[in-house]
């Protein structure tokens, strides 16, 4: 069930040229969701459009959220955040919506496909993951642009000193650096012969998801068992409830 609550801008960091990352604090009561979710932000004065945002951690007893906001060009809410939102002030958050989210019971293998702020998801689900204990092989590809534009290489390089389990892997696609480098559709084929075992999640753009889904398809991946979460740019129709995307305006 969804509601709308307050939350606090606690602070904020440049994450890349383009992403600003947003930690919030509930100012009331805070929301219950699930790893994967994503909830709707905007002004407390509704002055300016809301835009949906994946939650970028796993719950937390404190109740605190952060969100991974893409500056694009003209857009009202972005702008907002990167220009003119300010540490203290208030926020509505209302959610939390979606269906990119994983079974944490599960055994099975996990592949996670991701570029720029799509890995807000995947950065929950595999914290959730870790933070159980979960045995199962974890194994993050995350697609950049430039070294610049890799967002949480530290601590990805953390998780996986930590957990055997864990493997992060980065490719640069529009500059010179370490191997691997390349778009992940064409880099899947070299890094495995077949997909038919792990659950696959993909979350980024849509062009971006439509490739990595057909290169999980093209090596045996079971469609049941791919999950995928489109970041739009601009604001799609909506019909009643939240739109399942990322609505980046």
């Amino acid at each position: 069930m969804s509601c709308e609550e307050p939350y606090r801008v606690l602070y904020t960091e440049r994450r890349t040229p383009t992403i600003i990352e947003l930690w919030l604090r509930p100012a009331a009561g805070a929301l219950d969701y699930l790893p994967g979710e994503y909830v709707l932000l905007e002004d407390r004065d509704h002055a300016v459009p809301p835009r949906s945002y994946s939650i970028a951690n796993a719950p937390r007893p404190d109740g605190l959220i952060s969100l991974l906001v893409t500056s694009v060009p003209d857009g009202e809410t972005s702008s907002w955040v990167h220009e003119r939102l300010r540490v203290g002030e208030e926020v509505s958050i209302s959610g939390p919506y979606g269906t990119f989210v994983d079974d944490p019971t599960s055994t099975t293998p996990c592949l996670f496909l991701t570029a720029g702020s799509g890995v807000a998801p995947v950065r929950a689900l595999i914290e959730a993951a870790l933070s159980a204990g979960a045995d199962r092989s974890l194994t993050l590809i995350f697609s950049a642009r430039t070294e610049a534009d890799v967002i949480d290489r530290e601590r990805f390089a953390g998780w996986q000193a930590r957990h055997p389990q864990f493997r992060f892997i980065r490719t640069l696609t529009r500059a010179a650096g370490p191997p691997p480098r390349g778009r992940i559709p064409a880099l899947l084929p070299m890094l495995y012969q077949d997909l038919g075992d792990p659950d696959v999640f993909i979350a980024g753009a849509p062009g971006f998801v439509l490739a990595c889904a057909t290169a999980a398809d093209g090596l045996g991946a079971q469609r049941a068992r791919v999950h995928t979460e489109v970041f739009f740019v601009e604001p799609q129709p909506w019909s009643g409830a939240a739109p399942h995307a990322e609505d980046r305006g």
